[in-house]
């Protein structure tokens, strides 16, 4: 259940690390391709320690146990787009917003008439699919009482449900949305690009870390500054989309 990767940043000293715990749950935050560790929040993770002049030490985790892991110290932080509020409740603090996401309603091209208001989709009792404990879950559980809600294991189970028909709609992370619209060859799924919940994704410390947070917090402003920060986003998000 625990893998542990180390990445020397270059010319950094070996006794100064920075564990960064991952839970590689999926595109494009973190996944793994032919058993390689990829995605934004390592390549964030990697650019981190070599701006702190940190090795990097990667803790592969399941989610659930990240912020105990946090919190017991056996990693200096993590990323998350839960709630600060949520993870002040455990003793933790959070970066400055790295990427603004949230959830959004996929469905097939031709359904699109049927939803025009997101209001249509609260009451709608229509079949909705999401991610077993994912943030689309509480989504679907606190706000769409009257639809039949069908728990499923990924994006990739709720893409292939949408498209036989299983389901009418799949509520999940505004990047899954975002890859469809930068897929020239999708012509048979959509999205509402209007987003149903608005989240950040964050670097989350434990609160008395104040010198490293400040640290992290001045970098991102840098890297906002001179662009770097939307170069490492772009390669995995190539394309965002929000209609007002």
């Amino acid at each position: 259940m625990l893998a542990s990767t180390s990445i020397a940043a270059e010319n950094r000293p070996h006794h100064a690390t920075l564990a960064i715990g991952i839970s590689a749950d999926g595109a494009p935050y973190a996944f793994t391709r032919a058993g390689v560790l990829m995605g934004l929040e390592i390549d964030l993770a990697r650019a981190l320690a070599t701006a702190l002049e940190r090795e990097l030490r990667l803790q592969r985790l399941p989610e659930g146990r990240l912020i105990d892991a946090l919190r017991g110290g056996r990693i200096d932080l993590m990323f998350s787009r839960l709630p600060p509020a949520e993870l002040n409740a455990f003793g933790l603090t959070t970066s400055t917003p790295v990427l603004a996401t949230g959830q959004m309603a996929l469905l097939r091209s031709d359904d699109l008439n049927r939803f025009p208001r997101l209001l249509d989709l609260e009451l709608s009792t229509a079949r909705i699919g999401y991610e077993r404990g994912s943030l689309g879950a509480r989504l679907v559980q606190a706000r769409f009482a009257r639809a039949e809600r069908v728990p499923l294991a990924g994006p990739k189970e709720g893409l292939a449900a949408l498209r036989a028909g299983q389901i009418d709609l799949f509520i999940h992370d505004a990047t899954t949305a975002w890859r469809l619209a930068a897929d020239p060859r999708e012509t048979e799924l959509t999205a509402l690009y209007r987003p149903l919940t608005h989240t950040r994704l964050r670097v989350v410390l434990r609160s008395e870390d104040r010198h490293l947070k400040h640290e992290i917090d001045r970098i991102l402003a840098e890297w906002h500054r001179s662009g770097r920060l939307k170069r490492l986003i772009g390669r995995w998000v190539p394309v965002q989309i929000r209609v007002g």
